[in-house]
């Protein structure tokens, strides 16, 4: 079978299982005949373009949130007359304070090409909400417009290679990162010490992947832990999500099981996962 692209990927890393599914998920955006599988330790994607096409589609999109433009406006406006002045007026505090609030936290869109949004991490109904590992106080349109700039560029297979060292937040999808991105966890804070170029490193496209692809495909829970199905016949998008939370068991080759090392109430990791 001809194949438009190919990612080397460990299947026992959810961080990298997601992130293969949001590739999916990207190109069927631009191409949407498009079909992946799993097959050995390689995610293959056909019936679209190549790599450098994607990519170069998702280093020139626009990375919005639903924020209005009359809301930023303002958002703008009271940033800019000051700090003191803001919070000497309560009013002007509260609205402020709203303000931030709707840019952190309001939906993640992906513009042209890919026309879309994402916000399983507002989702209560279906339990997307419970994958949500960043705190409250992070912005994650930040995060994920840091990310795309981080972007490496894939050497054949390899999609999954750390980017260069940076002072820029992961969203610990990568179950390789696994407890040591803490400062409980180190020992100490990394904050103070960026000033004199220590920076942490990570696999953005690991991190910006796999936030694509919990949209449209999630794990099953299963005895608080959380199982995913993967599947070595090509597959597109609807039929990928379906054997991903076991909702189409019977197409599911193999199965791995994972948890969530939670760092804090509202900070959390993917740990490794393991074949079920």
């Amino acid at each position: 079978m001809s194949t438009g692209l190919v990612a080397a990927v460990d299947l026992a890393n959810p961080g990298q299982y997601f992130a293969c599914c949001g590739l999916l998920e990207l190109a069927h955006r631009i191409w949407p005949s498009t079909e992946g599988w799993f097959e050995g330790g390689l995610f293959q994607v056909r019936g679209g373009g190549g790599a450098g096409e994607l990519l170069d589609a998702l280093r020139g999109c626009e990375i919005a949130n639903t924020m209005t433009g009359e809301q930023k406006r303002r958002r703008e406006e009271l940033g800019g007359i000051g700090q003191k002045v803001v919070k000497a007026d309560p009013a002007l505090e509260d609205e402020k304070k709203a303000l931030d609030g709707i840019w952190r936290e309001s939906h993640v869109v992906f513009g042209e090409p890919f026309r879309l949004q994402v916000d399983w991490f507002l989702d209560d109904r279906s339990g997307g909400k419970r994958f949500k590992t960043w705190a409250g106080q992070q912005s994650i349109i930040d995060i994920v417009s840091d990310l795309r700039n981080l972007l490496p560029e894939p050497a054949g297979t390899d999609w999954f290679r750390p980017g260069a060292p940076s002072d820029s937040l992961p969203l610990n999808f990568d179950s390789n990162l696994g407890g040591a991105g803490s400062d409980v966890d180190i020992g100490f804070s990394f904050d103070p010490l960026k000033p004199l170029g220590l920076r942490v490193g990570m696999c953005p496209m690991i991190e910006l992947l796999a936030f694509v692809g919990l949209q449209r495909f999630r794990a099953a829970v299963v005895d608080l832990a959380y199982e995913y199905g993967i599947w070595e016949t090509p597959a597109c998008v609807e039929l990928g999500a379906l054997t991903s939370c076991g909702a189409v068991r019977r197409r599911a080759g193999r199965r791995y099981r994972f948890e969530l090392l939670y760092r804090t109430k509202y900070l959390k990791s993917f740990l490794p996962g393991r074949p079920v």
